[in-house]
């Protein structure tokens, strides 16, 4: 029996839109989220607007005080850091048991990367970005481990802030179709060291660029905040 997908609560769309905003920086770090303003754009009461409050707040991306109102959360060192130690114990072993799989049909990822070399031809880092989550979702998906990458996704909205800032270059969405194109590669030649080098330096990369920016744009961040992994 087919079971037709849940429609998401308004609430969720709320969040999904506002996370969205916060990663891409549209919503920067410390700005004042003003509840009514919301509200019209959403076209909705401000019930669930808190409610999306509520749960960006759980994840670490927006600080609620209490009679002075909601803002924006720095980007947690803490919560990149744990993300990428997610990634990295994670994908690792679905691309080596891609790497075991006979007659492996890489159709789709391949698909994407096809859409990730037109983006990064435009430049075009908006459009760029959400195909670089679908090409990994579709590694975990040929390992039939989609869910994890669902958890994955789940936890790494301060990582994602980090990754649209450095892809925020046409050279880098070049490198990054580069890599994507030679994780493919290596898993089609079937060689897992190859393959668990590449991933391995592929999501390394946000990392040490974190570095530079805590030097370079410390206003971006909130190092007394754990940040949850989100």
């Amino acid at each position: 029996m087919n079971v037709l997908p849940r429609k998401k609560s308004r609430a969720s769309e709320i969040y999904d839109a506002l996370r969205t905003l916060i990663v891409t920086l549209e919503l920067p770090p410390k700005e004042v989220l003003q509840e009514k303003d919301l509200c019209d754009r959403f076209d909705v009461s401000r019930t669930p607007l808190r409610e999306a409050f509520l749960r960006l707040a759980d994840h670490g991306l927006v600080t609620i005080a209490p009679q002075h109102g909601t803002f924006v959360s720095g980007i947690s060192p803490n919560a990149v850091r744990q993300a990428h130690f997610l990634r990295v114990n994670l994908e690792i072993p679905v691309v080596l048991k891609l790497c075991d799989t006979p007659d492996l049909d890489l159709t789709t990822p391949q698909a994407i990367l096809l859409e990730q070399k037109l983006a990064a031809q435009q430049n075009s880092y908006a459009v760029f970005m959400p195909l670089d989550d679908r090409f990994h979702q579709s590694l975990f998906d040929l390992a039939e481990l989609g869910s994890v990458w669902q958890v994955i996704h789940a936890k790494k909205a301060h990582l994602d802030r980090i990754r649209f800032l450095k892809a925020a270059e046409r050279s880098e969405l070049e490198s990054l179709t580069r890599q994507h194109e030679a994780i493919l590669d290596a898993i089609a030649r079937r060689s897992r060291l190859g393959a668990e080098e590449l991933v391995r330096a592929h999501v390394s990369g946000s990392v040490g660029f974190m570095e530079q920016l805590l030097r370079s744009r410390p206003e971006l961040f909130d190092e007394s905040s754990g940040g949850g992994l989100c």
